[in-house]
């Protein structure tokens, strides 16, 4: 089961310091948790000020790709889809990010293109569900909006709004041009950031000790996945700290994968050599990692500092308080706690914990993905300015070497 998978690799993956300070100064131990909010609880959110608009394409996905044939190729991604919480996972993942379901024996299969589906502004999903988008930024150039499986009170995906890019491996193609269009994305995404930072009641509730604008800009945590679990080039760009799960979830690295997370240091460096590399669907990162460490960019390096920087920013930050929280978590098990002499101590255990229904609670309480809420439910809105549905000017640009092959 999960708890069992979480456990063993706790053991294998023990954290180097054994605990870290949450607000008030109170330490609870790296391999712990805390778990579900109490009654009443809330942590400030920022809504939404984005323009609500409506769709423009009144259908679904596969009824776009039936009627323009040539957008079939920008409009799926090859994934594998969670058995247990359906999230469509990266096709290389072992492990859903989301729920912690193994994933070795799931097949992959094809997905929609939600981030596609925004830029056209398609009206809803297969599934019947809105694909409306919780929006903070819209340029011609990007995009950017709430993660809704957010892993942090501030986690946005920032993508490019114009050309059809599938993933960071692309960006090689094209190395100075690469680089502007991460430049726009970050522009987009720290402005959206601040929206957030200064609205005093949310920085002073999540961010532990006083930070300045300058500090937390260091300490966004930023990366592209290789394989994406969507096919448009996207940052995660992550504003530290981790909510407790999720920051739990990093320590046993089951987030920022090794060879799976290139953090954006990265991908500036190689970029910033201007030595365009020819890409296809089909170029393995193995090869382009080696022929850029040969070049002196050092991939495994760069992924180690981003790694353990994330971990450090989180915990450095993290202002969760204890008092706000029924339970603590320990190898996938939940107990009552007390905090004696500073630290977080275990008492009775809790029977009948479902470790994935209290998460999706807590998510829900804490997350700023819909807000404001409508009816007690995320709201969202359609993209302000969508593609037309055709490959070129007005629609999906080609990036050099996207449809080459």
């Amino acid at each position: 089961g999960r708890a069992g998978s979480v456990g063993s690799a706790m053991a294998a993956q023990a954290p180097s310091i054994e605990r870290m300070a949450v607000a008030g100064g109170v330490e609870i131990l790296r391999s712990q948790y805390f778990a579900k909010f109490k009654d009443g609880v809330e942590y400030p959110t920022v809504p939404s000020s984005v323009v609500r608009s409506e769709a423009t394409f009144d259908g679904i996905i596969d009824e776009l790709a039936e009627k323009y044939p040539e957008l079939s190729a920008v409009l799926y991604n090859d994934v594998k889809a969670c058995p247990n919480c359906g999230k469509p996972c990266a096709y290389s993942m072992t492990t859903c990010n989301a729920c912690a379901t193994c994933l070795k024996e799931v097949e992959i299969t094809k997905s929609e293109n939600v981030f596609s589906a925004f830029l056209f502004g398609v009206k809803r999903a297969k599934r019947g569900f809105p694909y409306t988008v919780s929006l903070r930024r819209q340029t011609p150039d990007v995009l950017v909006f709430d993660d809704m499986l957010a892993l942090t009170p501030c986690h946005f995906d920032g993508i490019p709004a114009k050309h059809y890019i599938p993933d960071w491996r692309f960006l090689l193609t094209d190395p100075l041009e690469g680089l502007k269009v991460i430049d726009q994305i970050e522009e987009e995404c720290w402005a959206a950031t601040l929206e957030f930072f200064r609205d005093e009641k949310f920085r002073t509730a999540i961010f532990k000790g006083g930070i300045t604008e300058e500090e937390l800009k260091g300490k966004v945590i930023k990366s592209f996945n290789f394989p994406p679990s969507q096919f448009q080039l996207h940052i995660q760009w992550l504003v530290p700290p981790l909510t407790p799960f999720q920051h739990f979830m990093a320590e046993i690295r089951n987030h920022f994968h090794e060879d799976r997370a290139f953090p954006i240091a990265y991908v500036r460096k190689v970029l910033e050599l201007n030595k365009p590399y020819k890409v296809c669907k089909d170029t393995p990162i193995e090869e382009i990692v080696a022929y850029y460490d040969g070049l002196g960019i050092n991939y495994k390096q760069h992924w180690n500092e981003f790694y353990q920087k994330s971990l450090a920013d989180s915990m450095q930050l993290a202002n969760w308080r204890p008092e706000d929280f029924e339970y603590v978590v320990e190898d996938g098990k939940a107990y009552n706690f007390s905090v004696e002499g500073g630290q977080v101590v275990k008492g009775a255990q809790v029977e009948g914990f479902v470790a994935s229904d209290v998460q999706k609670l807590d998510c829900a309480a804490i997350q700023n993905y819909g807000r404001p809420y409508d009816g007690g439910r995320p709201s969202g809105t359609y993209v302000q300015t969508p593609l037309k549905p055709m490959l070129g000017p007005g629609g999906y640009e080609a990036w050099p070497g996207v449809f080459s092959d």
